[in-house]
């Protein structure tokens, strides 16, 4: 049996020029002021859950909670269409681009596997042919259609990588997997693939 190929990027940081797209989206989203204090508050926030004050909530909860919270799903994905137009383009890298186009021109599964947020990355990765996207997902309530500022599954780093991988492709002898990443948050899905690829496209 012919093994299929499949080619893992992560996003910020590897396709992307920089660390964090979600906070460069919450920049576009509510300008600089509310998300510095959003930054500040989180920073507080968790330091009195380290000493017990507070109740320990997941990566992100009160910046998402504070900043996303009340955005209709119609606001959030015209927002999100700007903001890949008018930012995201200028942080793209040009590097893994071309390792991402190779792939495709070989003829290989390509997907993305972040832990950035679906409201700008799916529709990022339908403009570059990406079908498949592995992702951070907002939750909307569904009478008011307003985003609750809570996510729908954990953040998409480290181990959850690999762990929603393995939901979509069970039998791991039946693929050659490539994997592209650039931080700690990466390494376990490196360790999963065949030919591992880190800070680096060749």
């Amino acid at each position: 049996m012919i093994k299929k190929t499949i080619a893992i990027f992560d996003f910020d940081g590897t396709l992307t020029i920089g660390r964090s797209s979600r906070l460069l989206f919450f920049k576009y989203l509510v300008g600089s002021s509310k998300l510095l204090r959003g930054l500040f508050l989180e920073y507080c926030q968790h330091g009195l859950s380290k000493i017990r004050l507070l109740q320990k909530n997941p990566r992100g909860f009160y910046l998402d909670n504070l900043l996303l919270t009340g955005f209709t799903q119609d606001e959030l994905q015209r927002q999100a269409e700007n903001f890949i137009a008018k930012t995201l383009i200028n942080y793209l890298r040009q590097e893994a681009l071309e390792r991402l186009f190779f792939h495709q021109q070989e003829g290989h599964n390509c997907m993305i596997v972040s832990g950035a947020l679906d409201v700008y990355l799916k529709p990022w990765a339908k403009q570059y042919n990406i079908n498949e996207v592995i992702c951070t997902e907002l939750e909307f309530d569904p009478l008011t259609k307003k985003c609750t500022g809570r996510m729908l599954n954990p953040y998409c780093l480290g181990q959850e990588k690999v762990k929603q991988f393995k939901k979509l492709y069970m039998n791991r002898n039946d693929y050659i997997i490539y994997a592209y990443g650039d931080s700690i948050h990466d390494l376990e899905l490196l360790q999963y693939a065949d030919h591992a690829f880190y800070k680096r496209f060749s």
